[in-house]
């Protein structure tokens, strides 16, 4: 019987990692310090080549400033993308060659997480930077 369930435990446990190995994870970075900034690389992987929308953990009243840096160098045509909350409401210029940093600054509204994503459809690997369904 204990080889049983000892047999049972493996054969969920494998199955619990092998789901999880397939299913990308929005990219996620611990709130910017107070005094400090927070560079995200954008590229046609996704944020920090992680797949998805990026996702800040705030608090209500936080002083938040995001540099978005250009990651596409690797390609033989520029790249470009728009970065946005809608949440905030807030949008950043075109990121791109000519362009290769794009800072964002905003107080947060409430405790809680700021999704960013590319809203500029026409960018190579836009489905890496946004919400993953």
């Amino acid at each position: 019987m204990k080889k049983v369930f000892l047999l049972m435990t493996v054969l969920v446990s494998i199955l619990v990692l092998v789901s999880a190995c397939g299913q990308p994870q929005p990219a996620e970075m611990p709130p910017p310090q107070e005094k400090g900034s927070l560079r995200v690389e954008v590229s046609r992987y996704g944020f920090n080549k992680t797949p998805g929308e990026f996702r800040l953990e705030v608090e209500e009243g936080q002083e938040v400033e995001i540099t978005f840096v250009y990651g596409d160098d690797g390609l033989s045509q520029n790249n470009p993308h728009v970065l946005a909350s809608p949440d905030y409401g807030i949008t950043t210029g075109i990121l791109g060659r000519d362009n290769p940093e794009v800072t964002l600054r905003f107080t947060a509204k409430e405790t809680g997480e700021v999704a960013f994503m590319c809203i500029l459809y026409e960018c190579v690997g836009h489905h890496n930077l946004h919400t993953i369904d």
